[in-house]
C-alpha cells in the first residue's frame, strides 16, 4: 500500500513538472515575452511638414516595430532618431522607451507607431529632390544596437 502511494506521488510530481509551460524569450526587448519586437522599420508614413507653398518646415519620422507575427507592437530600450536636412546640422532625438511616460508620449495609438517631429531651422524652400537621410537606432534592453537608414522623400516619390 505504501509503495503504491509513493509511486502515485512520484508520478504526479513528474507529470506536473513535465507539463509546466516553458517561457520562450524574445530576441529583443529584455523580457521573457514572445511578442516583443522582432524587427522595426522607418515607415512610409514618415513625411515632410510643409509650411506655406513649397516650403518644408520640418519632418515627422514614423518608426514601426513588428513582433514575430508581423503585427505592430511597442518596444522598450533606447530609440535614437537622426535626420540630416541639407545645409543644416544633423538633428537628433533620443528616447528611453523603457520609461512608461516617454513611451506613451511618443506612441501614436491611431497608427500604432512611434512618431517623432523635427523642425528645420532655417525652413527649406523646397523638399530636396534626393531626399533627406534618416537614421534610426534601437538598442533593446540588454541588447546590441540595431540601425536602419532611409531617405525621407515626398509622399509618392519612394
Amino acid at each position: 500500500m505504501m509503495c503504491r502511494l509513493l509511486y502515485l506521488i512520484t508520478a504526479s510530481v513528474t507529470l506536473l513538472t513535465a507539463c509546466s509551460p516553458a517561457i520562450q524569450g524574445t530576441a529583443h526587448g529584455g523580457i521573457d515575452y514572445p511578442y516583443g519586437p522582432a524587427s522595426f522599420t522607418i515607415h512610409l508614413l514618415s513625411r515632410f511638414d510643409h509650411g506655406t507653398g513649397t516650403q518644408v518646415s520640418g519632418a515627422v519620422v514614423c518608426v514601426e516595430f513588428d513582433d514575430i507575427d508581423q503585427q505592430p507592437t511597442r518596444a522598450t530600450g533606447s530609440l535614437e532618431i537622426e535626420i540630416s536636412p541639407p545645409g543644416q546640422a544633423k538633428l537628433e532625438k533620443v528616447f528611453d522607451l523603457s520609461d512608461l511616460k516617454t513611451n506613451s508620449n511618443t506612441w501614436n495609438r491611431s497608427t500604432r507607431m512611434y512618431q517623432v517631429s523635427f523642425q528645420f531651422d532655417p525652413i527649406l524652400s523646397v523638399a530636396p529632390e534626393g531626399g533627406v537621410p534618416v537614421k534610426v537606432t534601437w538598442t533593446p534592453v540588454g541588447g546590441n544596437p540595431i540601425t536602419v537608414r532611409e531617405l525621407l522623400r515626398e509622399l509618392g516619390h519612394r
